[in-house]
């Protein structure tokens, strides 16, 4: 079973974008690791944001600097990531992930580095753990998310 508050709950996300879209981005909440059993209420202190990116490009999920600030987030270690500039030293941060669809993921690990148009990037390690779906009809991008995953999506 994977850490996650509400557990047993089956939840999907939609969304409809105006145009063909260049960055999935939703809403979601990320909070401090603090300890919480099933039923728990979740902390006041939090992050609500728009700007949370979905990216399969990404290995891992990463936050930003401002966010790992302003949650007075402690690190849990140091790794060397490759990015786009290049290898550097980037500190992981344990948190909980609110995703749109409501279901909080407990415990994930989070890379901080600076990316400044986005509060998170939603990576591969969380992706995998659900439905994800984006069509481009009429001109209109369309994301979809499950948690947990059913499988048996069908494109016609």
């Amino acid at each position: 079973r994977d850490n996650l508050a509400g557990a047993g709950l089956m939840s999907a996300y939609r969304i409809v974008y105006e145009g063909l879209e260049r960055a999935v981005l939703t809403p979601a909440e990320i909070l401090p690791p603090v300890p919480l059993a099933d039923g728990d209420r979740l902390p006041s202190l939090y992050y609500d944001t728009t700007q949370a990116a979905w990216d399969t490009g990404a290995e891992f999920t990463v936050i930003s600097t401002r966010v790992a600030e302003g949650l007075e987030l402690t690190p849990v270690r140091r790794e060397l990531i490759m990015g786009l500039g290049g290898d550097h030293w980037a500190d992981i941060y344990r948190i909980h992930l609110r995703l749109p669809s409501g279901h909080v993921l407990l415990n994930v690990e989070a890379f901080c580095d600076d990316i400044d148009n986005y509060d998170i990037l939603i990576g591969m390690d969380i992706i995998n753990k659900l439905d994800f779906v984006i069509t481009n009809e009429g001109g209109k991008t369309t994301f979809q998310m499950r948690y947990p995953s059913e499988g048996g999506v069908e494109l016609k």
